[in-house]
């Protein structure tokens, strides 16, 4: 399994990766070894053993949990889900991902990957369809997440144009990329640097991501903006730092909306009156205008608004 990523891991690989924050990767582990993945992930699903996803926010009033309709997940790192004997490919992947983290130190060590079971999180995915999105977001959003690099891999033999769940990118102020969830297909991206969201799917979907924790993000240089980062000159910085991620909601704040609606729009049964899709639109609400409070950080974006490429 290591030796074929081995081979897909090119210097041209790694240099995109590094270069424009992302790249796509085909036929990633074989036909064998993906269809022995498809078939354990579907057996956790039928089986029963995935919860439905949930993001938690912190709000004034204390922690508000929302459920993202239609997607259900196990995490690795959970001993039931670990130990179960129907999922050897899985546990092995997970116990043996320090050699990932090993070859990607080795070609590329910028990344700062970190070794051990406790730096990097396994998780599985089932989508149902029936319209399951993700809004909007980074993986590794700011301080305490140590995400450094992702790795989602695909696991859809049947997939075709029109069941939609393709993963849309984001790179700042650059246009969008839309990659198909295909059979055998990875996407490899820098957590704190790649804004990406999953397009509603109508069918079922099914992938798993490895998030592998950095000892080399979120320093002070990649979370506080300057006054000198607000201004014209700084644009091609901005491109390619984190420090981006403090601008986005704002950059983007129509795509963040229209991604939350289509996300929790369908929650609760309650359309755009759900609780769900309220609470989700109130604190992007509230986060713009606490960033945008600040005059010259609000000119600023307006700026940044006229530089985005038309969809």
């Amino acid at each position: 399994l290591i030796a074929r990523v081995a081979e897909k891991v090119t210097e041209g690989v790694c240099q995109q990766l590094l270069e424009k924050g992302f790249v796509v990767l085909d036929d990633i582990f074989g036909e064998g070894i993906s269809s022995g993945f498809r078939k354990e992930l579907g057996w956790l699903h039928d089986a029963k053993h995935m919860l439905p996803n949930q993001v938690q926010f912190q709000t004034s009033g204390g922690p508000v949990i929302l459920e993202k309709p239609n997607i259900f997940e196990a995490d690795m790192h959970d001993g039931k889900v670990r130990s179960l004997e129907e999922i050897s490919s899985f546990r092995k992947l997970f116990q043996d991902g320090d050699e990932l983290v090993k070859l990607f130190n080795d070609r590329m060590p910028s990344l700062g990957l970190q070794e051990s079971l406790k730096h990097r999180t396994v998780k599985l995915q089932y989508n149902r369809g029936g319209g399951g999105c993700f809004p909007w977001h980074y993986d590794n959003p700011s301080r305490p997440n140590n995400r450094g690099l992702t790795m989602l891999v695909y696991l859809n033999s049947d997939w075709s144009e029109g069941h939609g769940g393709e993963l849309e990118l984001l790179p700042f102020l650059e246009p969008r990329v839309t990659i198909a969830p295909l059979m055998d297909r990875a996407v490899l991206f820098l957590s704190d640097r790649i804004l990406h969201r999953v397009l509603p799917c109508q069918a079922r979907r099914l992938c798993f991501t490895i998030w592998f924790d950095s000892s080399a993000v979120n320093s002070d240089e990649d979370i506080y903006l300057k006054a000198k980062h607000l201004q014209s000159s700084a644009v091609e910085l901005l491109k390619s730092s984190p420090l981006q991620r403090t601008l986005s909601r704002a950059v983007y704040r129509e795509e963040y909306e229209a991604s939350l609606l289509e996300c929790f729009g369908h929650a609760d049964g309650g359309g755009l009156e759900s609780k769900a899709c309220k609470i989700s639109l109130k604190l992007h609400s509230a986060h713009l205008q606490g960033l945008l409070k600040n005059e010259k950080m609000a000119e600023f974006v307006e700026f940044l608004r006229r530089m985005k490429p038309v969809k």
